[in-house]
């Protein structure tokens, strides 16, 4: 993220443009994020079943709205969190930054060491942050510990004269480019804060956090979790509902960690032929409650990328699909259910089940598209023992969920319909939406 001495340098230019009751404490606030350990103090969460990344606004103006009003230190450790997810747009969308190459981020750090100092003369800035001899007392502590000695020998630091020399990635072009654009979105924001307007959201602005299966016995364990409810605030419940590939073995640390968080009713969907072929690790484990409803369709790859949302229909509307969603919603804990690869079959349920909770089509197809990472390197193995077959049919491509959508709307209208006439009752139906939401 951004260095602390622009985050200065931005609260500086913002003092000469808007009035604060405290200019010296909107400064501690905006370096004070950094200044964080033992804790989360950039108020980092998980969303999107926890494939993503984001700094939790939301969270941060529930519990501190009323603070930000009359107090800029609370009001200035905000900014700094608006101005960290506009730096991660600034650097990774538009300059297309790519830490993941060997030597990249030393350069960048390289950089930021000629940047400071020339923020520092190029913003006439000073040496005056102010830490307060009560600091302990701030409520801003619940958030996490703060090395205040830490962030005083950090800021002395930077005013220390640096060598000139050649940039690497961030220029000083660049820097200010960026500080520009911070400062129209924290005067953007502040505007809304003053209106009472809605903030920033995290939501949108949450960026992809690198794909790992839950469970380390599995390639494609995920939680349905985490998804945000349309016209809400809310999100999905996370630790209630998992997906997965198939589980032929279970480490111990798997089975606790299932247990652990309440998920203990296993779901096998494959066909009497795949399960006799791989058993499941669960199907003879006591602690686990296994049901095994086979469903054939889906088992093998359509003939063309147009025939998929119709093979998920057919998936839709297997025989043991109302088994399926009656166990979900009778089971008195948590649910993990699986095909082969969690992704055909495992997909069409969590569609629905993600419908029920009334989770966007853009979620519910982002859901299913990251299928494409977690089983990259089945399904690439699969394409090479079958070479005749369209690779965009295998990996889970946006349009064949879109797809389904679509066909299950046309034929029923709405989710609740589908589960009506597939014979699950309105009782049931409102069971499987308790799993995955709260009552308001």
């Amino acid at each position: 993220m951004a260095s602390s001495i622009i985050h200065y340098a931005i609260t500086c230019e913002l003092i000469k443009k808007r009035h604060f009751n405290n200019p010296s404490r909107l400064k501690l606030g905006s370096v004070l994020v950094d200044a964080g350990y033992n804790g989360n103090s950039h108020m980092k969460i998980s969303v999107a079943g926890g494939h993503k990344k984001t700094y939790d606004f939301e969270g941060y103006r529930k519990m501190y709205g009323e603070l930000m009003k009359k107090d800029d230190m609370y009001l200035g450790y905000y900014l700094h969190l608006v101005q960290d997810v506009i730096y991660r747009h600034f650097v990774y969308d538009k300059y297309h930054w790519n830490p993941m190459i060997p030597g990249n981020v030393e350069k960048l750090h390289k950089d930021y060491a000629i940047g400071n100092y020339y923020v520092i003369q190029k913003y006439n800035l000073k040496n005056d942050l102010i830490i307060p001899t009560d600091f302990e007392k701030e409520s801003i502590n619940k958030i996490c510990k703060f090395n205040l000695d830490g962030l005083v020998q950090n800021m002395n630091a930077y005013f220390v004269p640096v060598e000139d020399d050649d940039i690497f990635f961030f220029t000083k072009d660049m820097t200010d480019e960026y500080i520009a654009e911070a400062m129209g979105y924290c005067i953007q924001e502040l505007d809304n804060l003053e209106k009472q307007k809605e903030g920033i959201d995290g939501y949108i602005n949450a960026w992809d956090n690198a794909p790992r299966s839950i469970l380390e016995s599995t390639m494609n364990t995920r939680d349905l979790g985490m998804y945000r409810i349309q016209g809400t605030k809310r999100y999905t419940l996370a630790d209630r509902i998992y997906r997965s590939d198939r589980c032929d073995t279970l480490s111990m640390r798997d089975k606790e960690l299932l247990l652990s968080r309440g998920i203990n009713t296993i779901i096998d969907l494959r066909s009497e032929e795949e399960a006799n072929a791989k058993p499941s690790a669960f199907v003879h484990d006591n602690d686990f409650n296994y049901c095994h409803f086979p469903i054939v369709e889906g088992m093998m790859p359509p003939r063309s990328l147009a025939e998929v949302p119709i093979s998920y229909m057919e998936i839709a509307h297997a025989d043991c699909m109302k088994d399926v969603f009656k166990t979900i919603a009778n089971s008195p804990s948590g649910v993990f259910y699986h095909c082969t690869a969690g992704k055909d079959r495992t997909g069409v349920i969590s569609a629905i089940l993600l419908l029920i909770a009334g989770v966007s089509d853009e979620d519910i197809v982002y859901d299913y598209a990251i299928s494409r990472e977690f089983n990259m390197e089945r399904l690439e193995a699969f394409l090479r023992e079958h070479p005749d077959i369209d690779r965009e049919i295998v990996f889970a491509n946006e349009k064949s969920m879109y797809g389904f959508l679509e066909m299950l709307r046309k034929k029923h209208n709405t989710v609740e319909q589908y589960l009506l006439d597939l014979g699950i009752t309105g009782k049931e139906t409102q069971l499987l939406r308790n799993k995955l939401m709260e009552d308001e």
